[in-house]
Order: structure tokens, then C-alpha cells, then sequence
């Protein structure tokens, strides 16, 4: 009975002291905390993320839009008119304001003023249906064949006629004020051209065979230079020439044919 006390007593015990320890535990501060009525230090290694300022060297600087977008644009390939390839092209104005765009002789003066042939009457003017003259013709033949003979301060047609001489084009006494007639055209462009034979022949009413323009007539004709007028059994020699139709028959032998000039 005895026994039986002392054990119950060390039982007893043994449960108040299980009881009261948990408690104790509950109540002990941990290492880290805080003492009880104060704040706890904010942790050195965490960072507020809106106060804390960007790393530059981890986060670029964004740009604005619409900068960006002008340093990084591909540029937009232009032609050689300064145009984007999807712009349609306006049709050249025409240099000359007496020259339609539907003129027959549109091309040929085209041509001739870019060979600098002729530079026109004045800046803005061509007169094609003026007469030419025979100081014209030969001018632009001269100019056409590489300017030969030419000297510095010489006007042009002072050494064109002088060339016109020396290749029997023209005598020394010729009325170089007088209009170029169809059958002199083609006998100065035929002359020029070193009097080549036509291969076949063009029979014309009014050209006589025996005619001393015969040969430059059918070597005209021959080369397309000119196809005669009317129906295509007349010539009309003597008719005047003006100046779009003398820019013409050059552009036919010159520029349709690819030839280069005579030398």
C-alpha cells in the first residue's frame, strides 16, 4: 500500500510537469523575434520593389514608342526619281511649251536636244514649224558627227559651214540663210554619211533618174529616213523643211538605227 502511493505520487508529478512545460514553450520569445513593445529591424536583404530604384545596367532605359520606332524604321527604297516603287510616275512635263507630247516630232526633238543636236530657239521654245535653213541642217549634221574641226570661240555654224565645204556638201558661195529643201536634207544627211549606193532603188514621179540627188533620195528611202509623201509615188523635192522634220529625218538615221555618226 505503501508502494502504491509513492507510485501514484511520481505518477502525478510526472503529469503536472508534462502539463506545465508546453505552456512554458508557448511563452519563451523565439531567437529571432522581437522584444515584446518594439518593432522589428526590417530585413537588410529584402527590397521594396516600387521604392527600390532599377539596376541600370540590368534594365535599359525603355524608349518612347514612337522614338524607337523612328531609329529602327527600315528606310523606304526610293528609284531614281526619288519616288517609292508603289508611286506612280507622273509623265515628264515637255521642255519646250510649242512640243505636245503627241507632237510627231515629240521623240525626235527629245533626242536631239539630249545629244545637245539643237538646244531649241530659246529656253522654252523649239519652233518645229519654222523653216530651216541651210545653216540649221548643216549645224546639226556637224554636232551629230562629233563637232569635227571644232575651235574655241568659233561659232558653230561658222565651222559647220566650213566642214559642209570641205566635204562638197555645199560650195563656198552657198546661200546658207536660204530654207533646206527635202532633196537638199537628204543629199547633206547622204553626203555626211560618206554617199553610200542604195541597194535598191525608190521610183518617185517627180525624181528624175538621172537627178543629182537621185542616189541620196534612194538611200533615204532605203534606210527609212523617209518614206516620200502623199500616197509614196512623190518625193516633192523642193519642198521646205522645217525644223521638226529635219530633227526627225536625223533621229530616223541616227537614233532608230543604233548608227553611230560618221566620224
Amino acid at each position: 500500500m505503501k508502494h502504491t502511493r509513492r507510485w501514484l505520487a511520481i505518477l502525478l508529478a510526472l503529469v503536472l510537469t508534462l502539463g506545465v512545460m508546453p505552456m512554458a514553450l508557448a511563452d519563451e520569445p523565439a531567437d529571432d523575434a522581437a522584444p515584446a513593445g518594439t518593432t522589428a529591424p526590417a530585413d537588410p536583404e529584402a527590397k521594396d520593389e516600387e521604392t527600390t530604384p532599377a539596376d541600370p545596367a540590368a534594365a535599359p532605359e525603355e524608349k518612347d514608342e514612337e522614338k524607337k520606332d523612328e531609329e529602327t524604321a527600315v528606310p523606304e527604297e526610293k528609284n531614281e526619281e526619288g519616288q517609292t516603287p508603289d508611286e506612280p510616275t507622273e509623265p515628264a512635263e515637255p521642255k519646250f511649251t510649242d512640243v505636245d507630247a503627241a507632237s510627231p516630232f515629240a521623240a525626235a526633238i527629245d533626242w536631239a536636244v539630249g545629244k545637245e543636236i539643237t538646244l531649241g530657239k530659246t529656253e522654252t521654245t523649239f519652233g518645229p514649224g519654222d523653216p530651216c535653213t541651210v545653216s540649221h541642217i548643216l549645224t546639226f549634221l556637224w554636232r551629230a558627227n562629233g563637232k569635227p574641226g571644232a575651235e574655241e570661240g568659233v561659232a558653230d555654224r561658222t565651222s559647220a559651214a566650213k566642214w559642209a565645204v570641205e566635204n562638197e556638201m555645199i560650195a563656198e558661195d552657198a546661200d546658207l540663210a536660204a530654207t533646206c529643201t527635202r532633196s537638199m536634207a537628204v543629199t547633206f544627211m547622204w553626203k555626211a554619211a560618206g554617199s553610200p549606193e542604195a541597194e535598191t532603188e525608190k521610183e518617185f514621179t517627180d525624181v528624175a533618174a538621172d537627178a543629182e540627188y537621185a542616189g541620196a533620195v534612194a538611200w533615204a528611202v532605203e534606210n527609212e529616213i523617209t518614206a516620200g509623201t502623199g500616197d509614196g509615188t512623190t518625193f516633192a523635192p523642193a519642198n521646205p523643211c522645217n525644223r521638226g522634220q529635219i530633227v526627225t529625218f536625223l533621229f530616223r538615221q541616227l537614233a532608230e538605227k543604233d548608227t553611230e555618226p560618221a566620224a
